[in-house]
């Protein structure tokens, strides 16, 4: 109020930087999104993402049932169903879903921020959300992982503005907006449990902090208000949980991939692929972040102390939370982390931000690593693009059916339904897509191929007439008739695709 009322006496201007700051987080925004779409457009649309789009493309009662048998919730397919109705299903259009809700995150990131920790604070942690390669990876994805990331910010702002709201009235309305935000995000992926978990930690530290009652605290009434909204899905989420549709991708948080989650912020590289130098590189990431949060907390002001131990516990927690449940069942795969790791650029920019206002000053030169290695990162992601780090390929289907045709007869048979979901967005408009499978018990992401005619179980005598297109990963383990011979052959890297005519 004395600044302010300085300010009018004397007629003082706020630097050019507070006059615009909107402005340049909305150019954060897009740059950030800009550098999405430049490499999302690069990549090809690989089995989760067709899954996506497959169940889009559904009737609204048949998408609510294939996902009820599957691993995830419905909101994102509703949410793609949606947006493709209105903009296309083109790889542009259904991208640019996720990066707007990339670009939403960095705003929120930014004046969340700028609330609790001044505009020089949001200014300088800005660079390390939109320059944070795991977060663009996931911000082209088709999938719901960049649509978490803004419904988890949008929350832990929404929530540090209703603990700090002074009108009763006014902190009642926050926290409506926080509980529908928290079943949203479960409705959307399920490890955004782990978020709200980490705040449920974080208002019983709060409480303790400034020495009011646990019990007594209106944020319960908002937790069950969200338990509420999420009980139409309960039943059918508790189906999932026992439904053996979850694939074995899970891993046990080791030490290895707690280095992973590191070095996938900052350089999107898994562990196991960092070279010498790379490691170097992370190990000095580690021990900057270590030094910078060690130095911050001593010296954090009392009125941001809280603010502070909440960003704190947005990084780091969800991640000890991963840890102790893979002690009983592994739980950690990367991605499922993505929507919780710009609580790390914005502890990484706020830690920074403090060290610059603590002598020796040594904020600036730790900002200028990390940040560096950011943009390393970056420069890595547009070389690697969508790898799939469970099956250790480089998606190139779209590469692929270039070479692919069936307006000469050619029957175009993928060698199991991963392959023919792969292939569906591409040429379901132009070729039907035969694919073997020796069941028709097909389940959670297979399951909207269960039934269907174009399902080949006994390849030998179904095709001995026909030409064909086969297509396959590694080897082809799907035998063809012996009246087939190969005729030509192109590969792309571990997917290859094979002509076979009748002799």
């Amino acid at each position: 109020m004395t600044r302010k009322l300085l300010d009018l006496l004397f007629h003082r201007k706020a630097p050019w930087y507070e006059r615009h700051f909107i402005w340049l987080v909305l150019a954060g925004a897009v740059v950030a999104m800009a550098i999405c779409l430049a490499i999302g457009l690069q990549q090809s649309v690989w089995f989760d993402e067709a899954y996506s789009i497959m169940l889009a493309k559904q009737p609204v009662s048949e998408l609510l049932h294939l996902t009820s048998i599957d691993t995830h919730p419905p909101l994102y397919y509703l949410l793609l169903k949606f947006w493709a109705g209105l903009f296309g299903w083109s790889e542009a259009a259904l991208r640019s879903l996720s990066v707007l809700a990339m670009g939403g995150a960095v705003v929120l990131g930014g004046l969340f921020v700028r609330r609790f920790f001044g505009v020089r604070a949001a200014l300088l942690t800005l660079p390390f959300i939109v320059f944070a390669p795991f977060l663009l990876r996931y911000g082209f994805e088709i999938r719901m992982y960049s649509l978490a990331s803004l419904i988890g910010i949008a929350a832990t702002y929404v929530l540090a503005l209703a603990v700090d709201a002074k009108k009763p009235h006014a902190q009642v309305k926050l926290y409506i907006l926080y509980a529908v935000l928290v079943a949203l995000g479960v409705y959307t992926l399920y490890y955004t449990v782990l978020l709200w978990m980490v705040h449920v930690i974080w208002l019983v530290w709060l409480a303790r902090y400034r020495k009011e009652s646990i019990v007594k605290q209106r944020w319960w009434f908002a937790f069950l208000g969200s338990v509420v909204l999420f009980l139409p899905w309960l039943p059918t989420f508790l189906k999932q949980m026992t439904n053996g549709a979850l694939a074995p991708i899970s891993q046990a948080m080791t030490v290895d991939n707690l280095v992973g989650v590191v070095s996938f912020q900052f350089l999107y590289q898994s562990s196991w692929q960092l070279n010498g130098l790379m490691s170097l590189l992370i190990v000095a990431v580690i021990a900057a972040l270590i030094y910078a949060v060690t130095i911050a907390i001593k010296n954090v002001s009392k009125v941001q102390k809280p603010q502070y131990v909440l960003v704190l516990f947005y990084a780091l927690l969800p991640i000890l939370l991963i840890a102790l449940i893979s002690l009983v069942r592994p739980m950690y795969v990367e991605r499922y982390l993505a929507h919780v790791l710009i609580g790390m650029s914005i502890l990484a920019g706020v830690s920074i931000w403090i060290l610059t206002q603590t002598p020796p000053r040594k904020g600036l030169g730790l900002g200028g690593l990390l940040l560096a290695v950011m943009v390393l990162g970056v420069g890595v992601l547009a070389q690697v693009g969508n790898y799939n780090f469970q099956r250790l390929q480089k998606p190139q289907i779209s590469q692929a059916t270039s070479n692919i045709t069936c307006a000469d007869g050619t029957k175009v048979v993928a060698a199991d339904p991963y392959v023919a979901i792969e292939l569906s967005y591409y040429l379901q408009q132009h070729c039907p897509v035969y694919f073997y499978s020796d069941t028709t018990d097909l389940k959670g992401g297979y399951a909207p191929l269960a039934q269907s005619p174009l399902r080949i179980g006994d390849p030998v005598n179904d095709l001995k007439n026909d030409k064909i297109t086969v297509v396959y990963y590694d080897e082809l383990k799907m035998q063809l008739p012996n009246t087939l011979r190969q005729t030509e052959q192109w590969s792309y890297g571990p997917l290859h695709v094979a002509s076979y005519g009748v002799e």
